[in-house]
């Protein structure tokens, strides 16, 4: 059992596949010793073959590793704290066209607003014109 530990080892090592030259490297034994302990395994579900000396280690072989203690597969997992995420900021968008107030009637005199312009900005003159459209 000790060398089938060692097998499923080595396989979960190389990412999870691996070949029988690798396997025999690694733990000494003759290629086809260890083609019939792979195949063993696969008859006990630990391991799958994949092509010809080709093996790969199943969920069931992952867990039996784990279950003795030789990989870990699951981490403790603490609660964590969720990063709050706001959402992107948006710049309001104002329509394009203003929509008409009703007519109001203005008791000041704006009869010399198109002598003195202010300096006031483009925004500014086009209200004070249309105020001036609404008292006429």
């Amino acid at each position: 059992m000790e060398t089938e530990l060692k097998i499923l080892k080595k396989i979960f090592e190389e990412n999870g596949r691996a070949h029988i030259k690798s396997i025999s490297d690694y733990l000494g034994f003759g290629r086809d010793y260890l083609r019939f302990l792979c195949q063993r395994l696969v008859e006990k579900d630990l391991l799958r073959s994949i092509q010809r000396d080709w093996f790969e280690i199943s969920k069931k072989g992952k867990l039996a590793l784990e279950l003795r203690g030789l990989i870990e597969l699951r981490k403790k997992r603490l609660k964590k704290p969720k990063k709050l995420v706001s959402p992107p900021l948006r710049l309001r968008e104002f329509p394009k066209k203003t929509k008409l107030s009703p007519r109001i009637k203005l008791t000041a005199n704006f009869s010399s607003l198109k002598e003195k312009k202010l300096k006031l900005g483009r925004g500014i003159e086009k209200a004070a014109f249309s105020l001036e459209k609404l008292r006429s």
